[in-house]
């Protein structure tokens, strides 16, 4: 790992998969036949083809419109569309997401369910790929696909967070795919449990890399554990927690200035930028002197959620003042030129003490679970909760907590607010805000393409 990250290693990986993988079509779950007459099985004769293919799908993910941290993701625009974000840019999409003002047409909605499942694609065709070959032998085939399984499952846990029943597929069939039906969201929830299972038992907790590039057994449990969340399987979502705890391979990062460093000890899976001294898409988006067409700083009602003495405001946010008026920006990542030392975090070990911390409230142990969230009060400089707090009272201090520590992270205080049921909470800050928006809509011209999604979800 040199000048260039993973993904750029090798012009020779690259095109290997572009040749196996690309798909033509933009409409998915429709999906064109590959146009190119490579036969898959030279590709998965030979261990470095392998892993080319499999590294066109991490690339895939870094830059998949879902999973990007900069203003066409699903972290940015959620940020905006929940009570994290106040929006000063002029970019007309972005302020529809910001007003709560969305439809089945807006673009960064299609584009994320259109890229997920092109991406999907590829990966299924990697699956199946590696699966036939019978020039790999089993232990040599085991991580590869354990990564895969991952990728799919990660796709289809923020597809059904966002959209509710999907279609689900693991085919490449074109003929199927076209015309799939929806799946109900508790049976696709069975689905990426089954693969995130399969996943862990192919995988261990090294890492094939030592910047956490590549997906290892702890990237997946943490997918597992809030799957489990969502079924409300609250005891397994605990063992989980804990069987990634137990490992002592992370621990809470008490310097808040090195969380989001390449090398902190609290990250258990992150991004790279596409070239070595670039910086990270975070950095690019919050951290401006003059407003753009992105521009957004955090809201009133975030800011007044930190006390004075939180570590975290004195090191994540920065204030600046803007045509005389002060803002804060998020300052998370903080490298504005020539990084060499943050990548994108996407898990870390704070993530898990919150799940246990839930998971064990969930099942009646709210004294255990106020325990177990002081841990990370303490690192942050705050004082304990009262261990005599009821569920209710919690759970509110639970989702407060969260935002404090994951604002602008991968969805978070969206994906909190659906898991406790209160995304009614932020009515009102967000007045816009409708019940019927715990869904997203399914794009339009999917619909229009394949009957079979219809209806869409309630109220689009």
């Amino acid at each position: 790992m040199t000048h260039y990250t993973i993904q750029y290693r090798t012009v020779y990986a690259t095109l290997i998969s572009i040749l196996l993988f690309t798909t033509s079509c933009t409409n998915l779950i429709e999906v064109d036949l590959p146009t190119d007459k490579i036969d898959k099985s030279e590709v998965f004769n030979d261990m470095a083809t392998t892993k080319a293919a499999l590294n066109n799908l991490y690339l895939d993910f870094y830059s998949s419109s879902i999973f990007s941290k900069a203003n066409n993701g699903a972290s940015f625009n959620l940020s905006l569309f929940t009570d994290e974000l106040d929006f000063y840019g002029t970019n007309s999409s972005t302020k529809d997401m910001y007003e709560n003002n969305i439809s089945d047409i807006h673009s960064n909605i299609t584009s994320w369910w259109n890229t997920s499942y092109q991406n999907i694609y590829s990966i299924n065709s990697f699956i199946e790929g590696v699966s036939n070959s019978s020039y790999l032998n089993s232990d040599l085939k085991r991580p590869l696909l354990g990564e895969a399984y991952t990728l799919r499952a990660l796709y289809f846990h923020y597809l059904s967070i966002l959209y509710g029943d999907i279609p689900y597929t693991t085919s490449t069939n074109y003929s199927y795919n076209k015309s799939l039906n929806k799946m109900p969201y508790q049976e696709v929830l069975l689905q990426i449990e089954s693969d995130l299972n399969k996943a862990i038992d192919l995988l261990d907790y090294s890492y094939r890399d030592p910047n956490k590039f590549y997906i290892n057994k702890a990237v997946t449990q943490s997918i597992l554990i809030e799957n489990y969340i969502f079924q409300e399987q609250y005891n397994k979502a605990e063992q989980i927690s804990r069987l990634i705890l137990n490992q002592n391979l992370y621990e809470i990062e008490e310097n808040l200035s090195r969380t989001f460093k390449k090398d902190s000890k609290s990250t258990i899976w992150q991004i790279s930028p596409k070239f070595a001294s670039n910086i990270t898409q975070e950095a690019s988006l919050y951290l401006f002197s003059n407003f753009t067409r992105y521009s957004a700083t955090i809201t009133d009602n975030l800011l007044n959620l930190f006390q004075d003495h939180d570590k975290r405001k004195q090191d994540w946010l920065q204030k600046i003042t803007l045509s005389n008026q002060e803002f804060y920006q998020v300052y998370k990542y903080k490298n504005q030129h020539n990084n060499t030392d943050e990548f994108s975090v996407f898990y870390r070990i704070e993530q898990t003490y919150f799940h246990l911390a839930y998971s064990l409230a969930m099942q009646g142990d709210v004294k255990q679970a106020i325990e177990t969230l002081n841990l990370l009060r303490q690192k942050r400089g705050l004082d304990n909760l009262p261990l005599n707090l009821s569920k209710l009272e919690f759970t509110t201090n639970y989702l407060e907590e969260g935002t404090r520590e994951f604002f602008t992270e991968n969805a978070r205080r969206f994906i909190d607010l659906k898991i406790t049921n209160r995304l009614n909470d932020i009515k009102l800050t967000k007045t816009n805000l409708q019940p019927y928006h715990n869904l997203l809509p399914i794009p339009f011209r999917q619909i229009e393409i394949n009957k079979n999604l219809l209806p869409n979800n309630p109220g689009y």
